[in-house]
């Protein structure tokens, strides 16, 4: 028996005069997951955000809570909590008022604001900075405030807009990992909106990737990265070297690459000989030292960028611009721009794409 969604939208459209940005999108969370939305700029995702918390009324399609229809209801009556890019504060309350303004809202006794106010100050562990007010923080311990804030009254899905990118780049990858532990331990259903892969793919449980007002794929961080569905998704989770090639042999799954053979490559059913295709390569797909079974190709190396514990080899072939990444061996010096070598790929890790 399949276990129903604790949150579900269903045939989810929504239009802005005739500028449709989202399109029937279908979407089932489980209780307790953590659900990221990743896409570029205007693809819809924070709109579907919106849709959610009420702040938007789809154009079409259903959107339910725990089974209850909250299409068409205000926010306040969605018990959703919601976390947004610019803290979105009242400076006029301390930390402690901020946290306790919906339970205050809500008609909590004062003792059992007092007490779940100190129970969150723990939670994001600034107990100390109660009485301080917003403009005496931080950004990163102002977007902690926004959190509690947002789960003090117990919501039943947590809402997301990319909390996090406002915050420089240290403080972004510790706040994210304290959002899920929190999100763990609570065991709230949260959907994350963000335009960075590397969060996306971090923190979820499953990722869903859209582009122009469409869900692309929906899917764990390991099938989204691995697997990708579309030729969007593969070039946009991830850095990936598309390769133009031929389909010279479909039974050996032999492509040609600048005339050069490379076969054992798996091509999708519908392809036949003499279509043009893409591959598709992760940079960490591409080693240096060749292994049992492995093809190759000869490219010439152009920028060396030493990354610390990765460095990232950048070569051309023909045409085409490739990306490695190699672990760093104190041992073994990087290549010299302008050498040229041979590089080597498990062909069962390459993406063929039709053109």
């Amino acid at each position: 028996m399949t276990e129903t969604p604790y949150l579900e939208i269903a045939g989810i459209s929504k239009s802005f005069g005739s500028t449709q940005v989202v399109r029937q999108a279908d979407i089932s969370v489980a209780r307790g997951e953590f659900v990221s939305f990743l896409g570029p700029s205007g693809c819809g995702k924070t709109t579907i955000l919106r849709m959610v918390g009420g702040f938007e009324t789809p154009s079409q399609g259903v959107i339910r809570i725990d089974g209850r229809d909250v299409t068409h209801l205000k926010p306040s009556q969605r018990n959703i909590g919601m976390v947004f890019q610019s803290y979105a504060l009242f400076p006029n309350l301390t930390v402690a008022g901020n946290i306790g303004f919906g339970l205050k809202v809500a008609g909590a006794s004062r003792g059992e604001i007092s007490s779940r106010v100190e129970e969150m100050l723990a939670l994001i562990k600034l107990p100390q900075l109660a009485d301080r007010y917003p403009w005496q923080l931080s950004g990163g311990q102002q977007q902690r405030v926004a959190l509690a804030r947002a789960i003090a009254p117990r919501p039943s899905v947590l809402l997301l807009d990319e909390p996090l990118s406002a915050l420089d780049a240290k403080i972004r990858v510790s706040l994210r990992e304290e959002i899920r532990a929190i999100q763990r331990e609570l065991g709230i259903t949260t959907i994350f909106v963000t335009h960075d892969q590397e969060e996306a793919l971090s923190m979820s449980d499953r990722v869903m990737v859209m582009n122009a007002g469409r869900i692309e794929q929906i899917g764990t961080p390991f099938e989204v990265y691995n697997r990708p569905a579309t030729a969007f998704v593969a070039s946009f989770v991830g850095t990936l070297s598309l390769l133009e090639a031929v389909v010279s042999d479909r039974a050996s799954g032999e492509v040609r690459v600048e005339g050069v053979p490379l076969a054992g490559l798996r091509i999708p059913e519908r392809l036949a000989n003499g279509d043009a295709v893409r591959l598709a390569l992760r940079p960490e797909s591409l080693r240096l030292d060749g292994r049992d079974g492995d093809q190759q190709f000869e490219a010439r190396v152009t920028v060396v960028d030493f990354l610390g514990s990765v460095i990232r080899i950048r070569l051309q072939l023909g045409g085409t611009r490739i990306s490695l990444d190699s672990f760093n061996d104190p041992t073994r010096p990087p290549p010299s721009v302008d050498e040229t070598m041979q590089v080597h790929f498990d062909p069962q890790s390459v993406l063929v794409l039709a053109d």
